[in-house]
């Protein structure tokens, strides 16, 4: 009797076992592609970068500090922001709602495996992505720059498109509030990741997103980036010797100096730039490092977080998309990028977006 008892048991905890790992597999099915592309892409990288003695390192902890800084503040904010939901709902028992809520975003557990595995892809991903981005100009030197500028000159009518901004938004405080919104993309573009990491309410939405994010990184900023090798306004005059953007360069820093002789702060995007023209002159692999214009990556993920915050809250998507043009005109206007840039990543975004959007629904319809 005492052993049907022990068989009995046994026979629960492996089916027990054998049920959980299957609700696993089932839940990482579900990203499969989104795994395979990071994770495959990630060794290939290092791999390659081993073999072929590459001039700048490879590193996996590039972002792992910044990868755990942000995503503890994003829960920490994300609860914050919930639980104050629920005290202007006035719920009667907000503690309770709130407990329930965490419970059911990381159990069960193969939930907060999923989440883990999809947070740690992203980070991958942007790893790759820096790495990679530092190599662009020892693969294809910087040679587009005048091209894109002219382009420039040629679309707004003969003007150069900073000089249309500056007209727009003259005052130093105007940069300087531009200067935040362009730096605030950096915490929306992760939090934004993060949200369709732990999101999956519309699984066909968390996936779209999570593969477009993914394949802009390589299409869009390396791809691209790499055939149409350019440094950017702030960089031309260091790399080609034109001094045709001397003028913008001159008045942000008389902006900024203005700035910080009445107590206010600097621009910080001249600090910025000239912290990437270190590490560019270093071969350096480190957090933000690599200079690259064409196409703007601060603009294609805005567009990405435009499209897909849209399809959640049409009204909220209407801030988004207004959010990505004042990215637009903050990369011309800081001097980060021709205009162009903008255009042509707008463009390639929607398109990615259109055709990841296109193959999920296909195969999902094939299944």
């Amino acid at each position: 009797m005492e052993q049907e008892n022990n068989y009995e048991l046994n026979l629960s905890w492996q089916q027990k076992t054998s049920s959980w790992i299957k609700s696993v597999k089932d839940e990482l099915s579900t990203d499969i592609i989104f795994y395979l592309y990071s994770f495959g892409s990630t060794a290939i990288i290092y791999f390659c970068s081993w073999y072929l003695d590459s001039p700048i390192n490879y590193s996996f902890s590039t972002y792992y500090h910044l990868f755990t800084v942000t995503t503890c503040a994003a829960i920490l904010g994300a609860g914050m922001y919930y639980y104050f939901y629920l005290l202007v709902q006035r719920e009667k028992r907000p503690l309770n709602r709130f407990k329930k809520k965490v419970h059911q975003l990381f159990f069960p557990l193969y939930r907060t495996i999923s989440i883990f595995l999809s947070l740690l892809a992203i980070n991958f991903i942007v790893t790759n992505h820096t790495f990679l981005k530092s190599l662009i100009p020892l693969i294809n030197p910087f040679k587009w720059d005048h091209t894109f500028a002219e382009l420039d000159r040629l679309l707004h009518f003969g003007v150069a498109p900073w000089e249309l901004t500056h007209s727009l938004f003259s005052s130093p405080w105007a940069s300087l509030s531009i200067n935040f919104a362009y730096n605030l993309w950096f915490f929306l573009m992760w939090g934004s990741a993060f949200f369709f990491c732990i999101y999956y309410k519309l699984p066909l939405l968390r996936l779209q997103f999570l593969l477009t994010f993914a394949l802009l990184w390589m299409i869009n900023s390396i791809w691209f980036a790499t055939l149409f090798s350019s440094a950017g306004p702030c960089y031309m005059e260091l790399l080609t010797g034109d001094a045709q953007y001397a003028p913008l360069m001159k008045l942000l820093t008389a902006q900024s100096l203005y700035l910080e002789n009445i107590g206010a702060s600097p621009l910080w995007s001249l600090s910025t730039q000239d912290y990437l023209w270190h590490e560019y002159l270093e071969n350096a692999n480190s957090f933000g490092s690599g200079i690259s214009a064409m196409p703007s990556m601060h603009v294609s993920m805005s567009v990405l977080m435009a499209l897909s915050i849209c399809r959640l809250n049409k009204k909220l998507g209407y801030f988004a998309y207004a959010f990505a043009i004042l990215i637009q005109i903050g990369s011309v206007h800081l001097g980060w990028h021709y205009a162009i840039d903008g255009y042509v990543g707008t463009l390639l975004t929607v398109l990615l977006w259109k055709i990841v959007g296109w193959f999920i629904k296909r195969n999902t319809m094939a299944v």
